[in-house]
C-alpha cells in the first residue's frame, strides 16, 4: 500500500515546504471553481482505490458534490495547500500527524463547524484538534511485525516487547526502515522514550538502536513500505516494526504476517481531516468531514483499507478489532508522540541517524 507514510527526507519547516513547490499546479486545481465540486487530497496507491471506488461515489450521490482527487503523500500534499496559500485551490486534505501540526501552525487550516460537523459527539475522547483545527479521523498503530512460517520453523514463540528486537537470537533477522521513512522516525522517537530520553533528546534512542548494528541482528534496510513488504515475506529477515494497517495488508495478499502490540505500547498515528483556510468550497469540505466520520463510512474504511475508526459507535470484525487501536481504551493505551520537536529537529534526526546507525 504506497503513500501510507511516504519518504520524509527534509525538516519540514515553511522554507523547506515552500522549496518543494516548484513544480506548478496540474489542471484538476485549476478546473476545480464549480459549485458543486470539492478537491480532495489525498494519498495514492491502494487508498486512491479504494476511495475512488467505494466512498466517494457514495459522498457525490448523498450530497450531488463532484469530488476532484488529488492524489501524493503527506508532505508533498501540504507543499501543494502551502503554495496556493494566497488563492487556495484545495478545499479538504487527509492529513497525518507531522503534516497537520505543521499545517496548524502555519495558520493554513480552518476551524470544524460543529453546526456541520454534526457527528462530533459521536467521536473518541480527544479526536476533534484541542483548538478545533481538524479531527482525527482514522488511527493506526505501528507495532512489531513478523513472519509466523519463519518462527514456526525455529520454534519460536511470538514477540511481546519492543526490546525482542534487540534478542541475540535474531542475529541477521531484524530488518530496519531507513530514517527517511517515518516508521523510523516513529521508532527512534519511541525508544527515545522508553530509554530515558525523548522526543527532544533522541541521544539514548540512538545509541540503543545502535547496539542492533553492533550485535548483527541488522539484516536489512527498506528505503519503502514496499520494499519492506519484499524483505519480509521472501524471508530475508523475520521480524521488523511496522504499521498495523501494512501487516493487516499482507495478511490479506496471503502473506504469513501477523501483528503485535508490544507491551509498552504501540506507536499513535492519526489522520485528520482539515478543511484548507479559505478555499473556493468552505461548506462542502464540512459537509466532507461529517461524511467521513460517519459510523457506516468508518466501518467501510475500516474493513477497506485498515484504519481504525475513531468513531465509537462504529462495530467491527472480531479479527480486526483485535489488531486495530478500535475505542477509547486501545487508544489510550498507545504512545503519542510530540511531533512538533520531531518536525522542528527532523533534519538533525536524520543527520545523526545516518552517522551512526546506516553509515
Amino acid at each position: 500500500m504506497t503513500n501510507r507514510r511516504g519518504a520524509t527526507t527534509q525538516r519540514m519547516t515553511r522554507r523547506s515546504l515552500l522549496a518543494a513547490t516548484a513544480l506548478p499546479l496540474t489542471a484538476p486545481f485549476i478546473q476545480a471553481r464549480a459549485a458543486e465540486e470539492l478537491v480532495f487530497a489525498s494519498y495514492g496507491g491502494s487508498i486512491e482505490q479504494f476511495l475512488r471506488k467505494d466512498l466517494l461515489p457514495t459522498f457525490e450521490k448523498e450530497t450531488g458534490i463532484k469530488v476532484v482527487y488529488s492524489a501524493g503523500t503527506a508532505l508533498s500534499q501540504l507543499s501543494k495547500v502551502i503554495a496556493t496559500k494566497s488563492r487556495p485551490e484545495i478545499d479538504i486534505y487527509w492529513s497525518n500527524d507531522l503534516t497537520h501540526a505543521a499545517g496548524k501552525a502555519m495558520g493554513l487550516f480552518d476551524k470544524v463547524d460543529p453546526a456541520i460537523v454534526t457527528n462530533l459527539k459521536e467521536m473518541i475522547d480527544g479526536a476533534l484538534d484541542p483548538q478545533g483545527i481538524g479531527v482525527t479521523t482514522h488511527i493506526a498503530s505501528t507495532g512489531l511485525q513478523y513472519n509466523t512460517e519463519k518462527f514456526k520453523q525455529a520454534g519460536w514463540a511470538p514477540p511481546t516487547s519492543w526490546y525482542d528486537l534487540w534478542d541475540p537470537k535474531f542475529k541477521g533477522k531484524v530488518a530496519m526502515y531507513s530514517i527517511s521513512v517515518l516508521y523510523s522516525q516513529e521508532l527512534l522517537g519511541a525508544i527515545s522514550r522508553l530509554t530515558g530520553g525523548s522526543e527532544s533528546d533522541i541521544r539514548p534512542g540512538l545509541k540503543k538502536i545502535r547496539e542492533l548494528k553492533d550485535m548483527g541482528n541488522i539484516a536489512a534496510f527498506a528505503n519503502s513500505p514496499a520494499e519492506m513488504d519484499n524483505i519480509m515475506a521472501q524471508g530475508q529477515a523475520w521480524i521488523t516494526y511496522n504499521g498495523n494497517i501494512r501487516t493487516l495488508l499482507m495478511k490479506s495478499q496471503g502473506a504469513p504476517m501477523e501483528f503485535v502490540v508490544p507491551k509498552e505500547g504501540a506507536i499513535r498515528f492519526s489522520l485528520y481531516s482539515d478543511a484548507i483556510k479559505g478555499a473556493p468550497h468552505p461548506v462542502a469540505a464540512q459537509k466532507f468531514t461529517e461524511f467521513f466520520l460517519r459510523k457506516d463510512i468508518q466501518e467501510r474504511t475500516a474493513e477497506g483499507i485498515f484504519y481504525a475508526p475513531t468513531n465509537r459507535n462504529a462495530v467491527l470484525r472480531p479479527d480486526l478489532a483485535a489488531v486495530m487501536p478500535y475505542g477509547t481504551k486501545a487508544v489510550a493505551a498507545l504512545i503519542k508522540l510530540e511531533r512538533d520537536p520531531m518536525n522542528r529537529d527532523l533534519g538533525e534526526w536524520i543527520e545523526k541517524w545516518n552517522r551512526s546507525i546506516e553509515s
